[in-house]
Order: C-alpha cells, then sequence, then structure tokens
C-alpha cells in the first residue's frame, strides 16, 4: 500500500499526512503537480491528495483488493456517499491483497502454499506480527473455491499466485454460474482440446489471423460455447452428401455436441430420414406424408449439388484452378500435388530460355586459389 493509504486505514489527520514524502511533491525540474491539473482541479482538490491514484484505489476496491466491502463499518462509510461499487461480478469475497501480503510471508517462512483450512497466522517471529491470529487457512481454502471466478475475470491475480507457486485444488473449485448445470465430459473436452471439429489438418490460409480479428464469441463463463462453425464450413462440408459433422460428431461419442451444432444449424437429411422413418414405423405419420418429405429430400440435395457444381465451375477457371494463395478443396491431397510439381516444372522450363548469362564485372580480378585439405599439417606435404 501507498503511504497515503496507510495513513487513511489509520486514522491519521491531513496535518501528519503533510510529513509524508509522497509523489505530489516537486519534480526535479521545479515543476509541481499542481501545474499539471486543470485550473478547477488544482483549486477545488485538496492539496494533500495531489498525485493519489485514486483511480487505481478505487478499481481495488470495486474488485476487492482492498479490505473495505469485507467490512461492514467500512462499506457503510462508502454507502453514505453513494459509493458506485460496480459489477458484483468481478467482486472477490476475501480481501485479495491482504491475502496475498499473509501467504507471501507463509511461502517465505514454510516454502510452499499448503496451508491447512484452520490455520492461523502465529504471534511470533519470524512470522509478521501484523497479521497475528488472521485467518489465513480459511482465505486460502476461500481462493481455491473461486478458482473459476479468478481465471474468468482476474487473470493478473492468478499471475501473482502462480509467482508463489500457489496450488488449486480442481475438486473444490465451484462452478461460475450455482444455478448452472453440472458441466459433462463433452464440454469439458471441448474447454481442455477446443471443438472436434476445429481438429482439422490442412487450416485454411488466413483462418487463424481471422479468428483472432473476430475475438471471443461466446461469454467468459462458458468456454464450451466459443465455436463457430462458419470457419471451418468449407472443410467439412461436401457437395450433395446426407450426412454431415452433426452425424460424424454422434457416431464418434459427442452426442450433445451433435445436438447444440443441429439447434444451431439445422438437422443433415441423413438425420431428417432417420427420424422420419423412425416416427412412420411408429405410425406418428402416414406414409403419403413421407413420400412427400422423401420428394423434398431429393429436390434439396440436388439443388445443394447444383450450387456446389457450379462453385467449382467458377473456381476452376482461376490459374490452375486455384485462387490466389487459397487451397483447393475439389480435388484430392495426390491429384493437387503432381499438378503442382507438372505446373513448377513447365515454368522452370519456360523460363530457362529467358535466363541471363553470369557476367563478371571488368573490374573484379580472377585468381586461382590453391587446394585445401585437412592434412597432418606436415610442410612437405605444402
Amino acid at each position: 500500500l501507498s503511504p497515503f493509504e496507510l495513513a487513511a486505514m489509520n486514522g491519521d489527520s491531513p496535518e501528519e499526512l503533510d510529513e509524508i514524502d509522497g509523489p505530489w511533491s516537486e519534480d526535479e525540474d521545479g515543476e509541481s503537480m499542481e501545474s499539471k491539473f486543470s485550473v478547477v482541479a488544482s483549486n477545488d482538490w485538496p492539496e494533500h491528495l495531489a498525485g493519489m491514484k485514486l483511480g487505481q484505489i478505487v478499481s481495488r476496491i470495486r474488485e476487492g483488493g482492498l479490505e473495505v466491502k469485507h467490512l461492514p463499518e467500512r462499506k457503510k462509510q462508502l454507502d453514505d456517499i453513494g459509493f458506485d461499487w460496480g459489477d458484483s461480478k468481478r467482486f472477490i469475497d476475501v480481501p485479495f491483497e491482504k491475502v496475498m501480503c499473509a501467504l507471501y510471508a507463509y511461502y517465505m517462512i514454510r516454502g510452499d502454499t499448503f496451508v491447512e483450512s484452520d490455520f492461523l497466522m502465529p504471534d511470533e517471529q519470524p512470522w509478521p506480527t501484523i497479521f497475528a491470529g488472521y485467518e489465513l487457512g480459511a482465505a486460502v481454502t476461500r481462493l481455491r473455491e473461486v478458482q473459476n471466478f479468478l481465471e474468468a475475470y482476474h487473470p493478473v491475480k492468478m499471475s501473482l499466485l502462480r509467482m508463489v507457486d500457489f496450488s488449486f485444488f480442481p475438486e473444490l473449485a465451484l462452478p461460475l454460474d450455482p444455478n448452472a448445470g453440472e458441466m459433462n465430459m463433452e464440454h469439458l473436452y471441448v474447454e481442455t482440446f477446443g471443438h472436434p471439429l476445429y481438429h482439422i489438418s490442412t487450416v485454411p490460409l488466413g483462418l487463424p489471423e481471422r479468428m483472432l480479428a473476430d475475438g471471443p464469441n461466446g461469454p467468459p463463463e462458458k468456454l464450451s460455447s466459443w465455436y463457430n462453425y462458419e470457419y471451418v464450413r468449407e472443410f467439412h462440408e461436401k457437395p450433395g452428401a446426407l450426412t454431415d459433422v452433426a452425424d460424424w460428431m454422434r457416431d464418434i461419442g459427442f452426442y450433445q455436441l451433435a445436438e447444440e451444432h443441429e439447434q444451431k444449424y439445422g438437422q443433415s437429411h441423413y438425420r431428417q430420414l432417420f427420424l422420419l422413418k423412425d416416427k412412420l414405423d411408429n405410425k406418428e405419420i402416414s406414409q403419403e406424408i413421407w413420400d412427400e418429405e422423401i420428394d423434398r429430400i431429393k429436390v434439396e440435395v440436388m439443388e445443394e449439388f447444383e450450387n456446389w457444381r457450379q462453385r467449382d465451375t467458377k473456381t476452376a477457371q482461376t490459374v490452375g484452378g486455384v485462387g490466389d494463395g487459397e487451397f483447393d478443396y475439389t480435388i484430392n491431397e495426390d491429384e493437387y500435388y503432381y499438378q503442382t510439381l507438372e505446373l513448377a516444372s513447365s515454368n522452370s522450363q519456360d523460363s530457362s530460355q529467358f535466363e541471363r548469362p553470369t557476367m563478371i564485372p571488368n573490374d573484379v580480378i580472377e585468381e586461382s586459389v590453391a587446394e585445401f585439405s585437412l592434412g597432418t599439417g606436415d610442410s612437405s606435404n605444402e
């Protein structure tokens, strides 16, 4: 804490604050902090507060870094002046900076951060007497419980904890949303390894840069929803296919992800046929409705195929069938490889007749170079 904050917490008077050498003193060049403020600010604000980083202090109070909202009497003082406590979701219900100072002392003395839940700071050497009796064990346990909260909203505080090798226990971590259901294994897989549809061997050019430019497309408390199929649609979809990626995910065991994909992007024709056949067998629909749906699906498949063929025709009209800097997905990998070799070979033959002969400038004198070998160093061989 700064000298001002320590003095304020101790209830020191403004006269005592004047004796503290703070950042609001005269600069070496004689320019005072008062001249750096506007006229209104320099006339209205108390001189002994000039230079105090009020914005940072308020931010630390709102996030729970300073022990203010945790104590009813301090909270009441700010409530009386209409203090804005900010977003309650970002508030830590343990005074983080106080806990961090006590935890650092524990780390320097004990060499680890495995604090027992009932540990109290001792009132003896070499423990800091200012924290004597502080319930560090309960505070550390609470930090482990809000692990997901710290990771989502306070990455800087997470870095500070890592500096003292702080260990989290996942079994103690509480969900960000207490009302949310327990995360299933599929969403846990997505948060750990990424969405299975993003596991592609040939990444389209420019896709990583586009994803970075667009930024996150989901709430911080649910990383499993950070998924945009439009990024990889061209890679997975094939012309005239009855199945799609949802059917593939269902085959490999991602039933929940498949349902979520179909809710957002629709069912494949295969899935529609499967559900229709089930309804037909259970006599939920008539044979006439079945026939009508079959005709509809046939028309949709042919329309999709025609759209893809027209798109492939336009692509083939570009040089070599490939646009500038883009991978051609209309041919298989081997065919693309051999076409590239043929194109490179023809280009090298065409350019050979235009190659310029090697020219040696007139002012360069050629000299013979003595032969060199890794011999035994015997002078008779020179």
